[in-house]
């Protein structure tokens, strides 16, 4: 039956296949969206875009409870892509695409926010968490700025959610020490974002005996 509420369950509830198809479509979705918005020879529709890839990725309409396609949509798609188009407009000095892959980068780090009750189920979800850490290394001198840009400013907030989440996980505190690996990392390229983001009382949670 079509009521309002069909889209919300398309491809999901049915056979295995069903599924496998409705998460090729769409991570195919997904990468179309964020190849467009990311390219100037498709200036016009840069922006509607990147509202396609908004809303594919955080609408809650569009549910893909599956936490290995969220892992293939980040490792395989979006983490390329953001740090391929960033290294190319710091290349070139393109201020428009930088900001364009900040934006990204928001919208990268709202979606594994959201998605933390999945991907915490994956045995490397370590490894997803560090390249998203890496990520936002390659921002640094956005993040680091005196008087940060608003949507620097929103990265640094969700990522102080997620810590917050993690900490609170308990499958999580089991399979990594990740209060300790994110300090190292952020220490190497950012103690000032460590110290908002860590405070030194949360950055090795107490073990019970």
């Amino acid at each position: 039956g079509g009521g309002a509420g069909a889209g919300a369950d398309f491809g999901l509830g049915q056979t295995h296949e069903d599924e496998e198809t409705w998460c090729n479509l769409w991570m195919l979705c997904i990468k179309s969206f964020c190849r467009i918005a990311h390219d100037d020879r498709y200036a016009v529709v840069n922006e509607t875009a990147f509202r396609c890839l908004e809303r594919a990725l955080l609408c809650s309409d569009v549910r893909v409870p599956f936490p290995a396609a969220w892992r293939d949509c980040y490792d395989q798609i979006l983490f390329p892509i953001v740090s391929s188009r960033f290294k190319a407009a710091a290349a070139s000095g393109q201020k428009h695409q930088e900001a364009a892959c900040l934006l990204t980068l928001l919208l990268l780090c709202k979606s594994f926010r959201n998605n933390l009750h999945l991907l915490v189920r994956l045995p490397d979800m370590h490894m997803l968490w560090l390249r998203l850490l890496g990520l936002l290394e390659a921002f640094k001198h956005r993040i680091r700025a005196p008087n940060r840009d608003p949507t620097s400013t929103a990265i640094v907030e969700v990522l102080k959610e997620m810590l917050q989440i993690l900490r609170s996980d308990s499958m999580f505190q089991r399979q990594q020490d990740m209060g300790a690996l994110t300090a190292t990392v952020l220490d190497a390229f950012c103690p000032d974002l460590r110290e908002e983001l860590m405070p030194a009382e949360d950055r090795h949670p107490h073990r019970a005996a």
